[in-house]
């Protein structure tokens, strides 16, 4: 027992000797020159000046070049006799550790107070000193059996709440820039968390050295159980255990409700009826939907496409009652396309009507036959004829494209031969004449028993 009691002591200690690391930077000078004997003049005397003016002192001594500046500061609510020994102790640190260093700063304490001691050969007061900055985390990682990922998220949400309660200037005190957190945490019982500001600088200020300083820490020690990052203006520090004396009176944050254990550990989305859909079910409904989703957008396409090669001549589709599909071309674009039926585009005549050379606004040619009025055909027994002639397959037959029956007009658009023209092929030719003729006995055929049967 004795030796786990010396090691407890030892390793906070050694914590705490850590965070008591001072700071040297800036010029070198002499140590038996002036600047070396105004700061032992001036150092003994700033511990008993910060007590007696409220926890906050600035000050220095001599003349430039070797005029010394210090700052000291110590936490909210401190006892006299702890403040007196931590700025006592961070004086000594600082002539110990720099000897030759004109710039110097330490945040640090004991075990009741946390304090800082500043000094340099210039002024420094009022404004943000955000450089250099001082990282000590704590030796120990978080285990790898904690949720770090939840442990981060609730780490973060502290850090906000203390960095927004600390740049609140508390105007009623000299130490207008503190707060001190106590939280419970899913995967920790207690974490607590400083943050402080010297009071000569700016809300604004003091909260971007406190960002600047969690980013410092963040960015190389987050997992880590603990640590401090201070500047010369500021000072951060969480820890797993109590320090300082800071939180005696500080009201503990609640650690938010633990999740369902389902909601961490089950791979799998309940139904009502008990049943569950595992991880690989789960990507075979996606790949299912995907699928058909994928398969009506290509129908969408496809349609949206055949509507546009349609209206690209002004037609439109006809499906008859057997779902044989026809287009019906629009009269005005047939107008346009014959030039009004003009006799230039006359390519024959027969005893069923004129045909026409026509060519639409896309450029397709066609040859577009007029049918005589007064034929007394109904529509009806117009749109029956146009099914049956698309139904009709024969090498010596032109292709029928369509028809139009507006008004009292009844038309066929039929493909456009360019070696030859419709009316050979409609009105016989020598060498095809006859095909022609038993082609047109058999449609005729067709036709009546049509007829008949109606």
């Amino acid at each position: 027992m004795g030796k786990i009691l010396c090691l407890s002591l030892l390793l906070v200690l050694q914590t705490l000797d850590v965070v008591n690391a001072v700071k040297c930077f800036g010029s070198s000078f002499n140590v038996n020159s002036s600047y070396a004997q105004n700061r032992q003049k001036l150092f003994p005397t700033l511990a008993d000046k910060v007590v007696t003016n409220h926890g906050f002192y600035n000050a220095s001594l001599g003349q430039s070049p070797d005029r010394v500046y210090a700052l000291v500061i110590c936490a909210r609510g401190y006892d006299k006799d702890a403040c007196y020994n931590c700025v006592q102790s961070l004086t000594q640190n600082t002539q110990t550790d720099c000897r030759s260093r004109m710039d110097s700063f330490i945040w640090g304490g004991n075990d009741d107070v946390t304090c800082l001691v500043r000094s340099s050969n210039q002024s420094t007061f009022g404004n943000l000193q955000l450089k250099p900055p001082v990282v000590w985390p704590s030796p120990d990682t978080i285990e790898s059996s904690k949720n770090l990922t939840l442990f981060e998220q609730q780490w973060e949400e502290m850090v906000n709440r203390t960095l927004e309660a600390a740049t609140k200037a508390e105007t009623s005190s000299v130490l207008k820039y503190y707060s001190a957190e106590k939280a419970g945490f899913t995967e920790f019982p207690d974490v607590y968390m400083l943050m402080q500001c010297t009071p000569d600088i700016t809300s604004r200020d003091c909260k971007q050295c406190l960002e600047d300083s969690v980013m410092y820490f963040r960015k190389d020690y987050m997992g880590r159980k603990g640590g401090m990052a201070s500047l010369p203006s500021c000072y951060f520090r969480w820890d797993l255990y109590s320090f300082h004396n800071a939180f005696d009176n500080v009201t503990r944050v609640p650690a938010p409700p633990p999740r369902p254990r389902s909601q961490e550990k089950q791979s799998c989305i309940t139904e009502k009826k008990g049943k569950s859909i595992g991880y690989g079910g789960i990507i075979a409904i996606i790949v299912v939907l995907t699928f058909i989703n994928l398969l009506v957008f290509i129908g969408f396409i496809k349609v949206y496409a055949r509507r546009g090669k349609l209206n690209n001549v002004g037609s439109a589709e006809y499906s008859d009652s057997d779902g044989q599909f026809m287009l019906r071309f629009d009269l005005g674009m047939i107008l346009m396309a014959t030039d009004d039926f003009s006799s230039e585009n006359t390519l024959g005549q027969g005893g069923f009507g004129t045909v026409y050379k026509g060519t639409f606004s896309n450029g397709q040619e066609v040859a577009v036959k007029r049918l005589t009025k007064g034929s007394g055909q109904g529509d009806l027994e117009f749109k029956n004829e146009v099914s049956l002639l698309t139904r009709l397959q024969h090498r010596n037959l032109v292709k029928l494209l369509g028809f139009c029956n507006e008004g009292d007009e009844e038309i066929l658009v039929y493909e456009f031969v360019p070696n030859s023209s419709l009316d050979h092929f409609i009105f016989g030719e020598p060498s095809k004449t006859a095909a022609n003729l038993d082609i047109f006995r058999t449609f005729s055929k067709i036709k009546c028993y049509f007829e008949l049967c109606r």
